[in-house]
């Protein structure tokens, strides 16, 4: 087979080939075509294992302005096919491997590169964690605030990816904390990392998860930090003597509003109630015509997602408190607001109630200024009171609820509403109480 010349090729009529040899034994050889839609292609014809086979060049530019290739172009490309084809056979199987693998490595890029982008950083896993949280925890507000000043403290942290969150850098955002003396408020946020780490290593198991973040958190940098601080055993309860003080002065002090001051009085009326569950709980938890309170804990185990109802018996401090609280807020969603959305009232502004009280003129018994004391005091000092004007322990624990949770409470004693005669009888005794102590 001799040389073709370009003349030749172009006298090619449609369906007409020619063939030329490459250089070497065995090497095979080219053929050109004319094809119905005139334009001349050019295959590498060889053996391979005996068998004949075909492999496509590309098409032959018969002028200077057309696509495709020179005859000394397709010339070159043929000799480097020829020697690929005695290295590696089957020409076609060959070239797709080769095509296989650069998809796969774009892909592979692209996934890489969606990763990086998808990675997410301490502030996403936060925001992540709250988000979950936000049907659940009581405390939300807490760990919104929390969050908030860490990421206005130390937004250098924040940015870094999780992942690569070692226990140096929670030492950085909580040693701040410490060192201003709130021992308390440190550990709270130490737990807050902590527990937004844990949801960050499980979160991405999740079907279903909202954020499309991806945390890669191979262990929890939180654990590793211990906080040293005293811990101070809660033991304060008002004496009847203050407890009397601060119901009848409350409203008397400069910045304390007339529905903050009926809240606290009324966890006073009710026996010493959690208050979370008191001002979250709407209207139609407060059956004003049966005087009873329907609120509902999250306590123990199974947390907000198993909430349990603690039906209250309102007596008569405490209806007339909630008849008051119905004529000031009874066209708003909950009563304890002080909002036009109806969010209930914040547990900082319960906090700043009674602060204000205790350094008001109001706040002495004789020349002496009343020690301090938070909402939680209140609820102990009913427990304490109920204690000695003989309100036996398990009637005292059930109108407070405590150990509302365990297997024999969720199981057998599940049905708080028939209990209502016994809690009925308990609220007699603790108003007969709180006449005794207040009206001293």
């Amino acid at each position: 087979m001799a040389i073709i010349r370009a003349e030749s090729l172009r006298a090619l009529c449609i369906g007409q080939t020619l063939t030329e040899s490459v250089p070497g034994r065995g090497n095979g050889a080219i053929l050109f075509e004319r094809v119905p839609s005139g334009l001349i292609t050019a295959t590498y014809r060889y053996s391979d294992l005996g068998k004949r086979k075909k492999f496509r060049i590309g098409i032959y530019r018969e002028k200077n302005r057309d696509d495709g290739l020179t005859l000394n172009e397709i010339r070159e490309r043929v000799i480097q096919l020829a020697k690929t084809a005695k290295t590696h056979g089957d020409l076609s199987q060959y070239y797709e491997g080769i095509k296989r693998k650069q998809e796969l490595l774009i892909l592979e890029e692209k996934r890489a590169q969606e990763l990086l982008a998808a990675r997410g950083t301490i502030s996403d896993l936060f925001e992540d964690y709250l988000n979950d949280r936000l049907d659940k925890a009581e405390s939300i507000d807490e760990m919104k605030r929390i969050y908030k000043k860490l990421l206005e403290n130390n937004p250098e942290i924040l940015n870094i990816y999780a992942a690569e969150a070692e226990p140096w850098h929670i030492k950085q955002l909580i040693t701040p904390i410490y060192n201003r003396g709130a021992k308390i408020m440190a550990e709270r946020t130490r737990r807050f990392i902590s527990a937004a780490f844990n949801y960050g290593i499980k979160s991405e198991n999740y079907i279903g998860r909202p954020c499309s973040k991806s945390y890669n958190i191979s262990s929890n940098p939180a654990v590793a930090i211990t906080i040293d601080r005293v811990e101070r055993k809660i033991k304060r309860a008002l004496s009847e003597e203050e407890l009397s003080k601060l119901w009848h002065t409350l409203e008397l002090t400069d910045r304390v509003g007339p529905i903050i001051t009926m809240l606290i009085k009324f966890i006073i009326a009710t026996g010493g109630q959690r208050v979370t569950p008191i001002i979250n709980s709407e209207w139609p938890s407060y059956d004003l015509e049966n005087k009873i309170a329907h609120l509902h804990h999250s306590k123990g185990r199974g947390g907000a997602t198993n909430k349990r109802d603690h039906p209250v018996p309102l007596n008569v401090y405490a209806t007339e408190i909630m008849n008051e609280m119905y004529r000031i807020n009874g066209g708003m969603k909950r009563p304890w607001t002080t909002r036009n959305n109806s969010t209930p009232i914040s547990l900082s502004s319960l906090k700043n109630a009674i602060n204000r009280w205790l350094q008001s003129e109001h706040a002495f018994i004789g020349d002496k200024r009343i020690e301090p004391f938070t909402a939680r005091d209140l609820r102990r000092t009913c427990t304490q009171l109920m204690a000695k004007y003989g309100i036996d322990d398990r009637s005292s624990d059930e109108i407070q609820a405590h150990g509302i949770g365990g297997i024999v409470n969720d199981h057998y004693r599940n049905n708080p509403m028939m209990t209502l005669p016994r809690r009925k009888k308990t609220m007699v005794q603790w108003q007969e109480i709180l006449e005794r102590v207040i009206l001293v």
